[in-house]
């Protein structure tokens, strides 16, 4: 988990994929023949810019990272989104980058999500055609504080038989902005629950401030810490195909202070979605004197 919180050992070279007709952003290794590639989908009204940093990150781990830009706004489509996610591999996977050093292994790429952008890039991974894409070959897929967005996401995710990575809030796990329980259950592939304690979906957003000059990008630190080595080292197992890192895909390992959840039996939550909504606190239980 250590070393994977830190960048990896690639030098990045960053593009812009308006080049091929999309808005967006690509982030490569500085070379590389037939690399594993992933496509980064954001949460709801956010865009690529708010996770430059994470993206940077995979790229430099060995991961051609693709982020489209389209369906940021307040009407968002996940269905838009996963279509979107869809195209950007497509692209990558068939051109050269960079000045053609970098080509991809079109047998080696995934998905990841944020929030909304999980909702999408689990009914990207989905085996039924999407707005008339077909459905890719996909090795792996994270979704990352996955948010409820419409009755088409449960159904698409019994249509997943690659391997997930779901990450939430430990006391996020069914609400009414957050799914990870529902979406493990549903998921038809092997998958792993795994909770962040004292962590939440806008703890991954980042800011661009002027403190970004000296490394502080507005996301909590240990979260983006904990949530980029677990996503990374699940992502070199699945995509990348190494081996070494089988025990980020073991939904029973356990990963620094990540928690695990076991789906066949998983927590109370202490509060119904609606108080947890409007703030309201678990109640303390009194202990009787004798």
């Amino acid at each position: 988990m250590a070393p994977l919180s830190r960048r990896g050992p690639y030098r990045v070279l960053r593009g812009d994929l308006g080049i091929v007709g999309m808005r967006g952003q690509v982030f490569a290794p500085e070379s590389g023949h037939r690399v594993p590639a992933i496509a980064v989908g954001h949460t709801w009204m956010a865009d690529s810019r708010r996770y430059r940093d994470l993206l940077y990150h995979f790229a430099s781990w060995g991961f051609v990272t693709v982020a489209p830009d389209d369906n940021t706004g307040f009407f968002a489509s996940d269905v838009g989104l996963a279509a979107d996610l869809r195209s950007a591999l497509a692209v990558v996977s068939r051109v050269p980058l960079g000045s053609g050093a970098v080509t991809v292994d079109p047998d080696r790429i995934g998905l990841v999500g944020h929030g909304f952008g999980a909702a999408a890039a689990v009914m990207a991974a989905a085996d039924q055609p999407i707005l008339g894409q077909p459905a890719p070959a996909v090795a792996g897929v994270a979704a990352l504080f996955p948010a409820p967005t419409t009755s088409m996401l449960l159904p698409a995710a019994g249509l997943v038989t690659a391997p997930g990575l779901i990450v939430a809030g430990a006391g996020e796990l069914n609400t009414l902005e957050a799914n990870a329980l529902p979406l493990a259950q549903a998921y038809a592939g092997d998958v792993a629950l795994r909770t962040v304690p004292k962590g939440n979906a806008r703890d991954l957003l980042e800011r661009r401030t002027v403190k970004s000059l000296i490394g502080m990008n507005g996301s909590d630190r240990a979260v983006h810490g904990l949530v980029r080595a677990a996503c990374t080292g699940f992502l070199l197992h699945t995509v990348a195909g190494d081996a070494e890192y089988r025990a980020f895909s073991d939904a029973d390992s356990s990963l620094g202070k990540l928690g695990v959840i076991d789906l066949d039996d998983p927590p109370v939550q202490p509060v119904d979605p609606v108080s947890h909504l409007l703030g309201v606190k678990p109640r303390k239980r009194r202990t009787r004197k004798s």
